[in-house]
């Protein structure tokens, strides 16, 4: 992947090293898209105590973004690199950008779970998983989920309905994304995450479960 250029919000476009992604294809964002979803990931780097967009954008590090062109509603993350240096990249699909604003906040924030808590990156390989994998790639998002719920409940407006939206985004993009091709596990274990993050939404804890102490994204 190659970074082009920084742009508003200093979140960097990528292109050419990464044509598809699960089979999609991956485009430029547009000007909008970008201020977009650098309105939503500022506040939640905040609440990580990591670098401001605005600082970022005076760095050589910068953040990878992309748009994947589909209608089906999901956003990918992937871990930092040195060459170029991107602390990390997002890449958000066009029907995510056009999902209510809590919900893609939610989507963003369960990234974010992965990247902090170094979850192995899934490859998106369209043959099933074993038993032990399918256990292995459900407890990642069970706790990117919970991560996302806990870093939702820092945000200084509206915390309880930002971490609502959660269980919302799982039970209504799993549906999107999967359609009549969802299999009752898949089924199963969408609703179970949901269950997992309507309650720990409902709950009193706000702190943040981390792997890496201090939080860091920096390759």
């Amino acid at each position: 992947m190659r970074t082009l250029l920084p742009l508003v919000a200093a979140v960097a476009l990528l292109a050419g090293g990464c044509a598809t992604i699960h089979g999609y294809p991956v485009r430029e964002s547009r000007g909008v898209e970008t201020r977009q979803v650098g309105q939503i990931l500022d506040p939640l780097l905040a609440a990580l105590e990591l670098p401001s967009l605005r600082a970022i954008s005076t760095s050589s590090c910068k953040i990878g973004f992309a748009v994947v062109r589909t209608d089906k509603v999901n956003v990918w993350s992937t871990p930092g690199t040195t060459a170029p240096c991107l602390h990390f990249s997002l890449f958000v699909t066009e029907g995510a950008l056009r999902a209510p604003a809590d919900e893609l906040t939610a989507m963003i924030a369960h990234e974010l779970g992965h990247l902090v808590l170094q979850h192995v990156p899934q490859t998106g390989q369209r043959t099933a998983p074993s038993t032990e994998a399918w256990q292995a790639i459900q407890l990642q998002e069970l706790e990117a989920d919970r991560f996302a719920v806990a870093l939702l409940k820092q945000l200084p407006a509206a915390p309880r309905a930002a971490c609502e939206a959660m269980g919302r985004f799982l039970r209504r993009g799993a549906a999107d994304w999967y359609g009549e091709a969802m299999s009752p596990r898949m089924e199963a274990a969408v609703s179970e995450r949901a269950e997992s993050a309507d309650a720990a939404c409902s709950s009193a804890e706000v702190s943040l479960p981390r792997r890496v102490t201090p939080v860091s994204l920096v390759p």
